[in-house]
């Protein structure tokens, strides 16, 4: 796009990506593009995106056989894998990885299909208003319940509609059904992709052991009427039925080079055999280096992109560093200079676990050398770490936010930015209270102007914008203006829906390349429309950008009754000390479970007999949020340790990893 008159936007160049969920990396320097193809994940949208050329059971696929007496023929299902999509999550509505859907199966099921009849046709114990066909619904509220007919040891084919998709799932596994089939009620052929949410109680020991797939009313209503006139109908899946490509789909691996230069027509430029998928790829902003992330064995690597369009060089790798892009960064690298010049890597938070900062020497990027990391833990030990980002002449400070809102982390959780100096990292930050922020909101991202005169802008969610001087001036690091808008407000997120607040209003924030005091906003609405009909993905979708410019702004005279930053530790709160117990009592576990890998390292074949133990704790841990991070700390150390030694527990580890 372009922008005329700092007004309209135009369209100057598409150019058509390789298939519809891959990572696209654009650098803040110009004009190459980065497409790649993203790791499989639970909550892939497209999993056949994440299929290397030459797998055998890639994409994973959903066959059906039919016998009809006379003649036998196969299909494959293309809903489940193109635009009917399931997603696991707990009581504390965040994602769960168990192996119940496609492309997350362990082991390969077949089993044939049958429905509980029209009386029962969409399998609902009750109503949505009602306790028993919500999606808090639990096993034990329905253990009681009349067993549905006809679906023992096989698929139970249901309507979707009457109640929520929870209640339909566990009414049919506890009727003995081998799996659930969910009927979409409509093909919405405009909304596309449509997804549903099946809730799984962690406090209550449940765990999702049955497969669920979710299916167009094309698809679904095919398999009733062959119900209907007797036909035999088996269903498989698992992760070695291999399903047909989509229309329009290729395999890929490596990462492709699209030039945006306005009026070129240079072609695409693919290197297929760089690597495989990856967890994410940034290019840095200050030079011609790409960090990838490649989750499968477990490295960040460093690439030469000084001229992409002729060759891309692999420099070096960052091992023995798992990461992955579960998480709410969206940034993992932040590449600066030290005072003596020398280029400096900071990598951000790289497995979304421990709120952890490593810094590393990468002045020769083919031989990165580690310095020393950080425990980013003023908030909370192991969760919630923001954005990282960098502010002030030449980079110099680095910007912290936090996304542990008091929505759900109690008061003071989000509120604030942090400041590390570059200069002395391991020093105490200094804190920046953002008091306009309302219950539960937080600072979603921030962007900093370059330059001597470079000022911060810090998107607040539905609360709106706020500026922050991060240059040497009387003003530094204060709130310089904030803005509030009805443009950012979203009060038709429904009651039980408030975490989606967090996903409207003022999200990322790209500061302007022209004009100092010009920043690039993007805006979220919400749709209840796709709200009731599931699709929570475009219940919230971005659909404005708007420009804010910071305007008289006098950064040589101090703002009337501006507050200076704080070092951190200093006049924190009386609730502070609430949590401090539980702060010793964390630090105290991790300690012991530092002490157990360190057995592990000094005595591995001694260590076996202690195999079982951890097992069973790991599987207490990871089904209680409090100590779900000490269960993967345990499980990283006996993967690192023990490495396959410790095969009999990797059942255990790898769902909740």
């Amino acid at each position: 796009w372009s922008l005329q008159d700092g007004q309209k936007l135009n369209e100057v160049k598409r150019i058509e990506m390789s298939c519809a969920d891959v990572e696209l990396t654009v650098p803040s320097r110009g004009p190459f593009v980065y497409e790649s193809r993203l790791d499989l994940s639970p909550w892939s949208l497209h999993p056949e995106c994440s299929c290397a050329p030459g797998s055998q059971w890639c994409p994973p696929g959903v066959k059906m056989e039919i016998n009809n007496g006379s003649a036998n023929s196969s299909k494959f299902l293309t809903s489940p894998r193109t635009s009917h999509m399931v997603t696991l999550q707990n009581e504390w509505e965040e994602l769960i990885g168990d192996r119940a859907t496609l492309g997350r199966m362990a082991n390969d099921i077949e089993a044939k299909v049958a429905s509980p009849g029209d009386a029962q046709i969409t399998a609902c114990p009750g109503t949505r208003d009602m306790k028993n066909g919500s999606i808090d619904v639990t096993y034990k509220m329905l253990e009681n319940s009349t067993l549905l007919p006809n679906v023992k040891d096989s698929w139970c084919l249901v309507r979707r509609g009457g109640c929520d998709e929870t209640a339909k799932v566990k009414w049919c596994d506890l009727s003995g059904a081998i799996g659930t089939i969910i009927v979409d009620h409509g093909n919405f052929d405009e909304a596309g992709d449509q997804t549903i949410i099946i809730r799984y109680n962690r406090a209550a020991d449940e765990i999702a052991r049955k497969p669920v797939l979710f299916v167009s009313k094309e698809e679904g209503e095919a398999m009733f009427a062959s119900l209907k006139n007797g036909v035999t109908i088996e269903v498989s899946i698992g992760p070695y039925i291999g399903g047909s490509s989509a229309v329009g789909f290729t395999p890929g691996s490596g990462v492709t080079v699209h030039t945006m230069t306005p009026g070129s027509s240079t072609a695409p430029k693919s290197y297929p055999s760089l690597f495989g998928t990856v967890g994410w790829v940034e290019v840095s902003a200050l030079r011609d280096v790409m960090f990838v992330c490649i989750s499968s064995l477990a490295e960040v690597r460093l690439y030469d992109v000084s001229d992409p369009m002729s060759d891309i060089r692999w420099l070096a790798s960052i091992e023995n560093r798992p990461c992955t892009r579960d998480s709410l960064h969206d940034y993992r690298i932040l590449d600066y200079k030290d005072e003596e010049g020398r280029y400096m890597t900071a990598l951000v938070d790289p497995m979304d676990l421990g709120n952890r900062i490593y810094y590393y020497d990468t002045n020769d990027p083919s031989a990165p050398k580690f310095r020393f990391e950080l425990h980013a833990n003023w908030e909370a030990a192991n969760d919630g770490l923001g954005q990282v980002r960098p502010g002030g002449p030449d980079r110099r400070y680095h910007l912290v936010t936090w996304h542990c809102v008091g929505l759900y982390c109690g008061d003071r959780r989000g509120d604030a930015v942090y400041i590390l100096d570059s200069r002395n990292p391991e020093e105490p930050p200094r804190v920046t209270s953002l008091p306009m922020m309302s219950q539960g909101s937080f600072a979603r991202d921030l962007a900093c102007s370059e330059g001597s005169r470079g000022v911060c802008i810090v998107t607040l969610a539905w609360d709106g914008l706020v500026a922050i001087d991060a240059s040497d001036t009387e003003n530094q690091f204060r709130v310089i203006t904030s803005y509030v808008g009805t443009e950012f407000k979203d009060d038709l997120v429904p009651l039980g829906r408030q975490y989606l607040k967090m996903y409207s209003g003022a999200q990322k924030v790209y500061a302007s390349k022209m004009d100092p005091r010009s920043f690039y906003v993007e805006h979220a609405d919400f749709s209840n429309r796709q709200l009731r009909i599931g699709d929570t993905i475009r219940a919230v979708q971005v659909r404005d950008l708007f420009i804010a410019k910071l305007l008289d702004y006098d950064e040589t005279v101090l703002i009337p009754g501006s507050v200076a930053p704080r070092e951190y530790g200093e006049d924190d709160d009386d609730d502070d000390d609430d949590d401090d117990g539980e702060g010793d009592e964390e630090s105290c576990r991790r300690s012991l479970e530092d002490a157990i890998g360190a057995v592990m390292k000094a005595a591995p074949q001694e260590f076996q007999q202690c195999l079982p133990e951890c097992a069973n704790r790991m599987t207490q841990w990871l089904n209680t949020k409090n100590y779900k991070t000490l269960a993967l700390f345990l499980a990283a150390d006996l993967l690192d340790h023990l490495k396959e030694q410790s095969e009999s527990t990797w059942s255990v580890m790898m769902p909740g990893v």
